[in-house]
């Protein structure tokens, strides 16, 4: 069974290029949403260039967990981008059975408004043992005047004790090559962690400092 598992991953990550960040500091969303009335903050800063900001806000409501960010590079001519998603679980992850969730999402230019990107993706979470878990993202993204494409990414998670957690993720964009980020998160009490994460594609390389913050969980 978990050489099933592994081979439908590396055949996912190897036909679907991923185009579209997911959420948080990762490139790749995990199937879970947040519950009914509860809310969080996902923020990072990537250090490449000029430097990017970026901080989404979510909340669970009727079975969905909407969110609203806003990203910030000091190197960008065009100003600031906003974003909204929508995300729906249709079934929990538990130790014996595979998350499923689908999402969508959009970003916009604050110098236009204008919608200038959209994702529509179905996210599996796949725990392979107590310690490991992997997720897949497949899906369409689009920029303006473009025609959509398939995308696609996959990353995975090992618990190395308590509070730290070790990541990795690989994706590729068309035309662009791939792309890999791998680090490591700290969890603490009161639903705190941080990640810290280094990552390269043909551009260069990138580190990435995120703060999460999900009251109400251990």
């Amino acid at each position: 069974m978990r050489r099933l598992v592994v081979s439908f991953v590396v055949a996912a990550m190897l036909l679907s290029p991923c185009a579209a960040r997911a959420g948080a500091s990762l490139l790749v969303d995990d199937a879970g949403t947040l519950p009914d009335g509860r809310c969080q903050l996902e923020s990072w800063l990537r250090l490449r260039g000029g430097g990017e900001a970026t901080a989404v806000p979510a909340c669970g409501l009727g079975g969905v967990e909407y969110s609203l960010g806003g990203s910030a590079n000091a190197g960008a001519p065009s100003g600031p981008w906003l974003s909204a998603g929508l995300k729906r679980t249709l079934r929990d992850m538990d130790e014996a059975t595979p998350g499923v969730a689908v999402s969508l999402g959009g970003s916009w230019r604050r110098s236009d408004h204008r919608l200038a990107a959209g994702t529509a993706n179905l996210v599996v979470s796949l725990p392979l043992d107590p310690s490991w878990t992997v997720h897949v993202n497949m899906g369409w993204n689009t920029a303006r005047g473009g025609p959509p494409w398939p995308s696609g990414g996959v990353g995975m998670q090992y618990a190395l004790g308590a509070h730290w957690s070790g990541l990795a993720e690989l994706y590729a964009a068309r035309g662009a090559g791939g792309t890999a980020q791998a680090g490591l998160r700290r969890s603490f009490a009161r639903g705190l962690s941080f990640d810290l994460l280094a990552g390269h594609d043909r551009d260069g390389h990138w580190l990435t400092f995120g703060f999460n913050y999900a009251p109400g969980d251990s």
